[in-house]
């Protein structure tokens, strides 16, 4: 698999990232990173402990990681939850919640494949 059509699979925008970063291994490095962030956990672990800031923190936290690497689903979503954090609307962040989860699941995934392709030098 390739950078680019792990973009594609997870409705990234390669070329904002490849401008952005530059060099192919540049945004590989980064988007492996990716599966060692901790802010979309730190998010839950909030969420369940209904701690309103803490849980923004982490999900604004989680929305400059995709603004950064142009995932731009996740983003979307992520900032979408920012915001009625932001304003302490919990019933509309609860009612994003599975969308959020699935989305950052569908990234997780195609990107711990992409690094499962890259080890294998597929």
């Amino acid at each position: 698999m390739t950078l680019e059509a792990l973009y594609q699979e997870i409705e990234g925008n390669y070329r904002s990232v490849a401008q952005r970063l530059r060099t192919e291994e540049r945004i590989k490095k980064f988007v492996l990173l990716f599966l060692k962030d901790s802010s979309y956990q730190a998010f839950l672990e909030a969420w369940e402990q209904e701690d309103g800031e803490a849980a923004f923190r982490a999900v604004h936290t989680l929305k400059g990681v995709c603004m950064n690497l142009s995932f731009d689903s996740l983003y979307h979503v992520s900032s979408e939850m920012t915001e009625y954090l932001r304003v302490n609307d919990r019933g509309r962040a609860a009612e994003l919640l599975p969308d959020l989860s699935a989305c950052y699941e569908k990234h997780f995934q195609a990107i711990s494949a992409y690094a499962d392709s890259e080890q294998k030098g597929d």
